[in-house]
């Protein structure tokens, strides 16, 4: 190992955190397949930064559970608050994400942060915010009591973490209308909520709410009670009035994020109604004893009574008073099959009717149909009446949970691709590809760059981009001239085969022209030259002579003509640039005038024939040979067939000792209990890559992603190269990596000027919020540099 680093900065701004320093296995590398240091590379120590405040101003936690029998996962909370003492006020702004579209209903759940805002909220004068009573440490169970469902929540505070921020996870489970699914506008209003000391250790809060639900009002009653370790003696304000105010919640449907901001001040009132002070400075409740509201038996409960009635006795309603119950006590005069309804003073007659029937609104016979008999349907979905009784059914891509319809998770059966990633919808799934936008799935599976696709690329205008691994390029469509990177392309018919000119051509807008050497003319075609010379010619050996007689002009001006014995002959060397002699005339060489080849070009009579590297043959997105399927080629146990440019290799992609294998080119370590508690890596993935030669250097070649092995992406990830090793060709450190944004970008260090295989071990590490590691994965990754720049 190399010496230690120096040591990073304190993970926390305040309280106790963790510092890291590491060491590099490079004194000197392993080489020739040695083996790795021994030892730890990363060493770590306990820092403290400073003292933490006294009340958190930031605050973490989880949300899971279920809401109208269905469970929407685990949701993260995040919230910050922010104090106004000139206003004497607090204001908390939160967000929860992972909020699948189907309950947005969430929106209205205020009580989801109620012990936020109330452990948050400014101290004015006596009054007293909920870290003064339990220093962050407290269960919290809360009631909420819409029109017919009832909607539970538990609140576990753990205190503060090392940066002073307040920890709490939330179980939520029950029932909400589920009106409120539904896209009409959710009004939240203000409200007061108040908290009253009702024993050591013991806090009991309530409020009422309405709320606005397109246009209509929608009550809401909150009931919670807080438990935590009290002292012996009663610490601030028996009771305290918290102004809940300023409520507004978005939801975005596209990151599947609630935001909230609430506004909240504390005040200090006298005992609330149906309270009253008792000998030990509490509020106690105990309406019976006060106002002796019933007509017979009086029970106290928290916040309120009931009243009770002796046998055969009835309790109305309106009058808490009891009346004689003659139903109960068999002296009504209704008939066997009828059945006994008692009413205030009196009692009603009404048909018996069998499970699954009702009497009518005359009570004299029997009706049913459950589907419609109220104006909310019994079942979630669709409702089947039956003789009797009713069938519930669900639509497709739900299943049937009594009478309600849960979703089926598709992704749960792998019904996606292997290269795809599973989105479950409501009654449905998406496949969408695994590479982040910007990047293209290579066909090996890794993701690649494509600068064409994220825009980064430079070319302009009729430019068409190319995306090439490692890299792009900017060209012309076929007929027309690029003038460089940035600018528009031109109609080049200069550059077509063959030549439209015998001597010269120069491109001009929209078309070309033919120029002619000095002393010689543009014939009427406007492509050729000819010239005029006097003597005794005589051609083809005959005694036929010819006064005057055009002649083929070479592109230095001089006639293409050579005489011997007074016979005309053409050579190889007399042709001009871009003609060769074949039969003793000067053809057009369109493998010197185009270079139209990528590798070599061979020149045939009035065409060309291009040539390819061994490995690769001629296509027209011109692709080296993938030998790996054409050829059918089958590698040893534990190994992988690499397609290279021009070529393959049978790679040993073994799976290490107490790993499993999941299909090439994946191994995972099965765990049951703490996976993420340390030891070896949970995954391990083989990655196979080919470039071409002259990328040049800080070019990004690979992005990595950490996924946990069922396929969850982990976020927060650190990425390393353990090793970096030459198995043939190329030597040196070649590659480099850095983070962003979770990612692992490998760039070059250099030009890839020569060929070879690089095999680089990679280390993900992901890192919790305090600073544990909680998932490991590693990959090796083969990258093939060819010999040739395609």
């Amino acid at each position: 190992y190399s010496s230690w680093g120096e040591w990073s900065p304190c993970s926390s701004t305040c309280g106790q955190g963790f510092q890291e320093r590491n060491r590099l296995c490079n004194n000197p590398a392993p080489a020739n397949g040695g083996r790795a240091c021994g030892g730890p590379s990363t060493d770590s120590r306990k820092c403290q930064t400073g003292l933490c405040p006294e009340v958190p101003r930031k605050t973490r936690g989880s949300l899971i559970g279920m809401v109208n029998d269905r469970e929407f996962g685990v949701s993260f909370l995040e919230a910050n608050i922010t104090d106004d003492k000139e206003q004497g006020s607090s204001t908390l702004e939160a967000r929860l994400d992972n909020i699948p579209p189907a309950v947005p209903l969430l929106q209205v759940l205020v009580s989801v942060f109620t012990p936020i805002y109330w452990t948050t909220v400014l101290q004015n004068g006596a009054a007293r915010n909920g870290f003064s009573f339990t220093q962050g440490q407290f269960r919290q169970e809360s009631q909420l009591e819409f029109e017919t469902e009832i909607l539970r929540l538990t609140h576990v505070a753990r205190g503060l973490d090392s940066e002073g921020v307040l920890l709490i996870d939330i179980v939520i489970n029950g029932f909400v209308p589920p009106s409120l699914s539904s896209s009409s506008h959710l009004g939240l209003q203000d409200f007061d909520e108040s908290y009253v000391q009702t024993g050591q250790g013991q806090l009991y809060s309530w409020s009422s709410q309405t709320h606005q639900r397109a246009g209509s009002p929608m009550a809401l009653r909150c009931n919670h009670t807080i438990v935590y370790e009290g002292q012996d003696e009663r610490q601030g304000p028996v009771l305290q009035l918290l102004k809940v105010s300023g409520i507004n919640s978005v939801y975005s449907m596209f990151t599947l994020t609630l935001d909230f901001h609430i506004t909240t001040s504390l005040l200090v009132p006298t005992c609330p109604k149906g309270f009253s002070l008792d000998t030990a400075s509490y509020c106690a409740e105990d309406e019976c004893a006060l106002q002796s509201p019933c007509s017979h038996s009086c029970n106290n409960i928290l916040g309120g009574f009931t009243c009770a009635c002796p046998s055969g006795f009835t309790i109305s309603a309106e009058t808490n008073t009891c009346h004689i119950d003659e139903c109960s006590q068999g002296s009504h005069m209704c008939h066997y099959n009828q059945q006994c309804v008692n009413t205030v003073g009196t009692y009603r007659c009404q048909a018996k009717c069998g499970p699954g029937f009702k009497p009518s609104a005359t009570g004299t016979s029997c009706e049913v149909d459950e589907c419609q008999e109220s104006a909310v349907s019994p079942c979630h979905h669709k409702c089947l009446n039956t003789l009797g009784s009713y069938r519930c059914i669900c639509h497709p891509g739900y299943q049937s949970s009594g009478h309600r319809c849960i979703d089926i998770n598709e992704c749960m059966r792998n019904v996606c691709p292997a290269h795809q990633q599973c989105r479950n919808t409501d009654g449905g799934y998406q496949c969408f590809d695994s590479c982040p936008a910007g990047m293209t799935t290579a066909e090996n599976g890794v993701c690649a760059i494509d600068e064409c696709q994220d825009g980064s690329h430079m070319c302009r205008y009729s430019q068409i981009c190319q995306n090439t691994v490692g890299g792009y390029g900017c060209v012309c469509p076929r007929g027309y001239r690029s003038q460089g990177v940035g600018l528009p392309c031109l109609v080049d018919e200069c550059s077509q085969t063959p030549n439209p000119c015998a001597h010269q051509c120069r491109n001009v807008p929209g078309s070309f022209r033919c120029l002619c050497p000095p002393g010689t003319l543009l014939m009427g075609d406007g492509r050729s030259c000819a010239g005029l010379e006097r003597g005794q010619i005589f051609t083809n050996g005959t005694r036929v002579r010819a006064r005057l007689r055009p002649q083929l002009v070479s592109t230095l001006g001089r006639p293409i003509i050579s005489r011997s014995n007074g016979a005309s002959r053409i050579t190889r060397q007399s042709c001009p640039v871009g003609y060769t002699s074949r039969d003793g005339a000067c053809v057009v060489d369109e493998c010197l005038l185009k270079k139209p080849c990528q590798h070599k070009c061979r020149n045939t009579v009035g065409s060309f024939h291009c040539l390819c590297p061994p490995g690769y043959k001629l296509l027209p997105n011109g692709r080296s040979i993938d030998e790996c399927v054409e050829q059918g080629i089958q590698c040893g146990l534990s190994q992988m067939c690499f397609n290279t440019r021009g070529g393959y290799q049978c790679l040993d992609t073994p799976c290490p000792t107490s790993y499993q294998s999941a299909g090439r080119p994946t191994c995972f370590r099965p765990c049951s209990l703490d996976c993420a508690a340390g030891g070896s890596p949970l995954l391990l993935q083989y990655k196979l890559l080919t470039l071409p030669s002259g990328i040049p250097p800080n070019h990004n070649v690979v992005r990595l992603s950490a996924y946990s092995e069922s396929g969850v992406l982990q976020e927060r990830t650190s990425f390393t190269i353990l090793e970096q090793e030459s198995v043939t060709g190329v030597t040196g450190r070649v590659f480099d990596i850095r983070d962003e944004a979770g990612r692992g970008i490998i760039f070059t260090r250099r030009v890839l000027d020569r060929p070879g295989l690089m095999r680089l071990k990679v280390q993900a590490t992901t890192i919790s919020e305090h600073g544990r590691i909680t998932y490991q994965s590693i990959f090796i990754i083969y990258i093939s540099i060819s010999a040739y720049p395609y």
